[in-house]
């Protein structure tokens, strides 16, 4: 841990968050959503700032400018109500790059190393009434790279000063400096629970089987003995899973379901989701803790040389963005449905984040549109233009080892992942023949679930280069089907758009993938396809991060806002292709979690909340927008009837209101 500093109060923070509904506060759970605008310093050392703070939203885009570090600062009141004996207290921070460090009122709590996963940190014994938060970012570089170590990159060219650092960080093709991205890029969240608490559920589902398999952790300490689940489909009960003993803090739940909807799109399925509510009880059958997780039942598994999704081949076509694409990391579910919507109309099933995983907006709804993801989380580009060095082989492998646990806990119960492919191309020095083994152990131990690994493991991966002058005959890929034993995915076809023969080429290409039957072709991944014709709008829009620090025009993002775009070049090619070769017309889903808008909340009331009277989840809350125009976005998993409250300062305020899902597309 490093050294801490006492916290000085300072002109620039934002309004004090002070809200004390007592229903949210006898809560087992609740959770508060920080987005909105918080204090920075830029380029500081880790020692909090006593001046020079500014205002910006976060979370927020990637700074990628060359910047090594970011100070963010938000004060926090908590109402005597929400502070109770045993409770223990979290903070979230979704996406950081690269290295972050959470302080609460002045005291390190916890540091984090890598981009590519949320983390949390406990700050139990510290909440008082008045309270400053503290996050402190740096890019990758000397003693910010993984932890115990001290790198010096002054032998690094000056055309690529972070040689080293980038090693850890994710491809960029804009620049040298923008792989080496600094910024908090996700949700962060404050959050309670009891002092003995579920830590994680896993609902693992079996289409073969008609079974649900949930393994329950248990964390803190209490007098948990027994555990239950209840399936849920909206308020409707559907499934009960038997109580079972919590023994060494784990148990077990499982049930037959043979009613089950599947979850997937035409024919798999259809979207479907349920929310599974575990509840962690005493001796005596008192609830100690209530956990409520959305996910779908389907199951992906491997026959012979086929990828079959529900007992039916799979076939995952589709692309997946430019590095740093803000439709990734603007963290905003509405360009990002938009963007899914028009992947659908384009003829594709499924997308990939390729260089880092979708973030947290772009996978629920991907899980909710039913839209198929091959999740990845690390590409260090190709050698020759990365120039990246390893500091220490060992050290490299044995951390992107951790990482890829991290994540495969933090993002497996979202039924839209299909395949894990952890890695693509690796730094120089890094033999993959012995790292791809360690991060499938990795992916395997904390996903023991059927889905594949596309890293030539448990299926084959194929690169399709169109070439620079004339297209490929795909000789070299026809051949590579015919002999492989195992299922073929093909992660990337890439190169120049301009060429005149490039719609046979894709004619050809897809005719062989998908006409092999049985022949091993899984699907394939365009890279950086343009999806739609630039027409530039004016971007000013509220979420439920507010305004500020936004794109600027439609070059990065589709005009959701008009729910309108005009077709690039080659969409309604493969829009064609889909329908001919699979019989299927274009998919047309849409997102199906409660969005909700509050206006008119008076100033005085900083914070609401939104509690749900089908007893569907916990209380979520948000910080009203700092814009002044005194409205709440929330965003919540199910549909229903909840109870919004907020208290401007002279009592608490509670209206019924009825959450609905987003209109369609």
């Amino acid at each position: 841990m490093r050294s801490a500093t006492l916290v000085v109060f300072l002109v620039g923070l934002c309004a004090c968050c002070c809200v004390a509904q007592n229903g949210v506060g006898t809560a087992v759970r609740a959770e508060l959503n920080l987005n909105n605008s918080w204090s920075y310093v830029l380029n500081q050392p880790q020692i909090i700032p006593t001046s020079g703070w500014q205002t910006r939203r976060a979370p927020e885009l990637p700074i990628e400018d060359g910047t090594t570090s970011v100070w963010y600062q938000q004060k926090l009141n908590v109402p005597s109500a929400w502070v109770q004996p045993g409770r223990r207290y979290f903070v979230k921070v979704g996406k950081a790059g690269h290295y972050a460090a959470v302080y609460w009122n002045g005291v390190l709590m916890g540091e984090h190393f890598g981009q590519y996963s949320p983390f949390e940190v406990e700050i139990t014994n510290l909440v008082a009434g008045t309270n400053v938060i503290d996050i402190y970012v740096h890019k990758a570089d000397t003693t910010y790279v993984r932890p115990g170590v001290n790198i010096n990159q002054s032998g690094c060219p000056k055309s690529v000063p972070d040689c080293i650092g980038n090693s850890y960080r994710s491809h960029a093709l804009q620049g040298p400096l923008a792989r080496n991205w600094v910024g908090l890029a996700g949700d962060l969240t404050f959050s309670w629970r009891a002092a003995q608490y579920i830590a994680d559920v896993f609902p693992n589902t079996s289409v073969r089987n008609m079974t649900i398999t949930v393994p329950v952790s248990v964390s803190g300490t209490g007098t948990a003995a027994m555990a239950k689940g209840t399936v849920l489909d909206g308020a409707t009960t559907v499934l009960t899973l038997p109580t079972q003993p919590v023994t060494n803090g784990t148990a077990t739940l499982s049930s037959a379901w043979t009613t089950a909807v599947l979850w997937g799109q035409p024919p798999y399925g259809q979207p479907k989701l349920y929310t599974l509510r575990t509840d962690l009880l005493d001796g005596n059958g008192k609830v100690l803790d209530t956990r409520f997780d959305r996910f779908g039942f389907r199951e992906v598994w491997v026959s012979g040389k086929d990828v079959l999704l529900n007992g039916l081949r799979l076939w995952a076509v589709g692309e997946y963005p430019s590095t740093i694409s803000p439709v990734v990391y603007v963290n905003d579910r509405r360009p990002a449905a938009f963007w899914l919507h028009i992947v659908e109309q384009t003829g594709f099933t499924s997308v990939s984040g390729h260089w880092d995983d979708l973030d947290t907006a772009m996978l629920d709804l991907a899980d909710e549109m039913g839209i198929l993801v091959v999740s990845s989380v690390y590409c260090s580009g190709p050698e020759e233009k990365s120039h990246v060095q390893v500091d220490n082989v060992n050290g490299w492998t044995n951390w992107m080892t951790s990482t890829i646990t991290e994540w495969v806990l933090a993002v497996r119960n979202h039924p839209s992942i299909v395949m894990w492919r952890p890695t693509d191309l690796l730094p120089p020095k890094i033999n993959a023949a012995v790292a791809w083994p360690m991060f499938n152990a990795a992916v395997r131990a904390s996903d023991p679930a059927s889905r594949p690994i596309a890293d030539g493991s448990d299926v084959d991966w194929w690169t399709e280069s169109w070439g620079t002058n004339k297209c490929d005959d795909l000789s070299a890929f026809a051949a590579k089907l015919a002999t492989d034993s195992i299922p073929l995915f093909t992660k990337e076809v890439a190169g120049p758009y301009s060429l005149s023969c490039l719609p046979s080429f894709f004619n050809n290409l897809y005719g062989l993938s998908y006409a092999t039957g049985s022949g091993g072709a899984v699907g394939f991944h365009l890279g950086r396809l343009d999806l739609f014709n630039d027409t530039p709008f004016t971007v000013t829009w509220f979420s439920i991060s507010g305004k500020g620090n936004r794109p600027t025009s439609s070059n990065s993002l589709p005009n959701w806002t008009a729910r309108t775009y005009t077709p690039a070049l080659y969409d309604a090619q493969f829009a064609g292709l889909f329908q001919t070769y699979t019989g299927l017309p274009l998919l047309n889903t849409s997102p199906t979690s409660g969005d909700y808008q509050a206006p008119g909340i008076p100033s005085g009331a900083p914070t609401a909340f939104l509690s749900s009277l089908d007893g569907t989840g916990n209380p979520v809350g948000v910080e009203v927008a700092a814009d002044g125009t005194g409205t709440a976005w929330f965003v919540v998993p199910t549909t229903g009837n909840y109870t919004l409250s907020y208290n401007p300062g002279n009592g608490d305020i509670n209206q019924n209101v009825t959450v609905t899902a987003p209109p369609p597309f």
